[in-house]
């Protein structure tokens, strides 16, 4: 593998696992909900699964406080290779959990605190690979580079959603219930051992500089305006990012009426297509500029969203998936710049991990961390089944105001 494979696969296998997880969670959202949250109201279960996801979620802010802090003031490396070994072993573990019938409320406590472990560590591992992707990349690539992260995320996704769909059709839906839905956790086991492997030695040129101010603070004091921009477009960004991939399969079976192995595969076709466009896209911004593709795609965002929800629930199979696709080329449209933009805010590499890690931490994991329980309970108390367009074309308008707002890329 030359050198450069082997910085994107080091860079990138920590979101592969993390993302394997996250598809995991939105998979079996419904099955999880009934084992760890029973209810006699589905709604309540499904809400009660989703808050878990949420509380792991909010706690990134908090390791992307920690492993920024690391990335900057120790080094990249370290940040890498410490939020990979934090974040692999309670996924295995989520496989060994006792249910709600075994054990009672101790269940879900066992299982939030499981995930909060693992938002932890996502919420530094995240950052800190976008930003070494970054840095080791050529100035004419940082797009292309930075937006790897987001393929490696998609890439788990995909095995995670995949592994999920051919296993329920394997087992089938009893067997999935009742002891089938562990086998996708365990298997994160092999994953992280290829990440352990592709880091081992880790090519890192950072080295931290003498100066002793805590980065958070010197970016809240000298950087105020740089961060508040950035975490309202990517606040955006990822309101659209879990709606599309956590909330839209549960969407797509009870507003657009497919089954559950209809809206998995479109939602794993889907992946694939992210996995394709997120580079294209990427190259794009490389050429005509990143502020200038994420304007350009928060505006026909806004426009188009509500449509293609309307045509998802009318169109069948065939007509969700198109409408999905087009979710997602919109999505990677949007995305694919943000991460070397973000990078590149602060000229300074001696804060840039730790500005990197909370603005992207913050915005995935308290915005985009609560996004799937708030579409389902806005769908369900407004009877509105296209109430989640409605978010997003609000949040997205959010977005490019923020870059109307004179952000350097």
């Amino acid at each position: 593998m030359t050198s450069k494979k082997k910085i994107v696969a080091a860079g990138i296998i920590g979101n592969v696992i993390e993302y394997y997880d996250f598809a995991l969670i939105g998979f079996l959202a419904v099955m999880m909900g009934n084992l760890f949250f029973p209810s006699h109201d589905p709604f309540l279960s499904l809400l009660g699964s989703f808050g878990a996801f949420a509380a792991g979620m909010i706690m990134r802010p908090v390791g992307a406080l920690i492993f920024g802090h690391i990335g900057d003031r120790v080094s990249r490396r370290t940040a890498l290779m410490s939020s990979l070994l934090m974040m692999a072993l309670p996924t295995f573990l989520i496989g060994f959990l006792p249910t709600y019938a075994q054990i009672g409320i101790l269940a879900p406590i066992l299982l939030v605190l499981l995930r909060m472990i693992q938002g932890l560590s996502v919420g530094g591992e995240y950052a800190s690979s976008i930003v070494y992707l970054v840095e080791q990349s050529a100035p004419d690539h940082q797009n292309l580079y930075g937006s790897f992260v987001s393929v490696g995320a998609k890439i788990g996704m995909a095995l995670g959603s995949g592994f999920c769909g051919a296993l329920l059709w394997y087992i089938g839906g009893d067997a999935m219930g009742e002891w089938g839905w562990r086998i996708p956790f365990w298997a994160s086991i092999i994953i992280a051992a290829a990440g352990l492997y592709l880091r081992r030695n880790l090519t890192d040129d950072y080295r931290p500089s003498e100066d002793k101010t805590v980065p958070i603070v010197a970016i809240l004091r000298h950087h105020r305006r740089e961060f508040w921009q950035f975490l309202t477009i990517a606040s955006a960004i990822w309101v659209f990012y879990y709606t599309v991939f956590i909330y839209l399969p549960i969407w797509l079976e009870g507003s657009a009426g497919l089954s559950k192995a209809e809206a998995g595969q479109i939602n794993t076709l889907s992946i694939v297509v992210g996995v394709v466009f997120i580079p294209l896209m990427a190259m794009v911004a490389d050429v005509i500029g990143s502020l200038r593709l994420m304007r350009l795609t928060s505006i026909t965002l806004a426009i188009s969203v509500y449509p293609l929800f309307y045509w998802m629930s009318i169109g069948g199979f065939w007509g969700a998936l198109a409408g999905t696709i087009g979710l997602v080329i919109l999505l990677c449209a949007f995305q694919a710049p943000i991460f070397a933009s973000t990078v590149n805010a602060l000229h300074y590499h001696g804060y840039r991990a730790s500005f990197t890690a909370v603005i992207l931490g913050s915005a995935a994991g308290i915005v985009g961390g609560i996004t799937p329980a708030l579409m389902t309970s806005i769908t369900e108390y407004s009877g509105n089944p296209f109430a989640p367009s409605y978010l997003i074309a609000a949040a997205s308008l959010m977005g490019g105001w923020g870059i109307l707002r004179n952000v350097r890329a």
